[in-house]
């Protein structure tokens, strides 16, 4: 399988070729790569943001604002830490809910660069986590 670059938008990362492109622009404001893949009948995306840090200096100054935010989403928060990621301070936090039957996880992993606050997203369904180590060899490359 081949490994596919990403270098725009101040972030380079690399990620397996049979992850397909999704229309970043449906996505939401500010998405620059939004990924998609299909296992067994469940799908698992990946979606990258990129947003104005704004006063945030550290990863620790996005953790209550966006906990409140999940749970504000009906997401119930699970483990939410700080962790170094190849020398980077990321912000790291897994919440998941109930959805049809089964359940449906959202890991997001935060880091700031230049100002810039890079927002990776995996979603999936945690019967089903064939999507986790792409999220995280995709994480691992990641070079500002």
């Amino acid at each position: 399988m081949e490994e596919i670059l990403f270098d725009e938008e101040g972030i380079k990362f690399k990620y397996l070729s049979n992850w397909k492109e999704q229309r970043k622009d449906i996505i939401g404001q500010n998405c620059i790569k939004a990924l998609v893949k299909v296992v067994e009948g469940n799908p698992s995306s990946i979606t990258i943001y990129k947003n104005d840090a704004g006063d945030n200096k550290f990863v620790a100054d996005l953790e209550d604002s966006m906990k409140r935010n999940f749970e504000f989403q009906g997401w119930k928060i699970i483990e939410s830490r700080i962790l170094n990621l190849n020398g980077i301070p990321v912000l790291n936090i897994i919440s998941n809910a109930e959805e049809g039957g089964k359940t449906l996880e959202l890991q997001v992993t935060a880091m700031l660069n230049d100002e810039n606050m890079y927002i990776f997203e995996l979603m999936n369904f945690k019967e089903f986590p064939y999507a986790y180590n792409d999220y995280l060899a995709i994480l691992d490359s990641v070079e500002f």
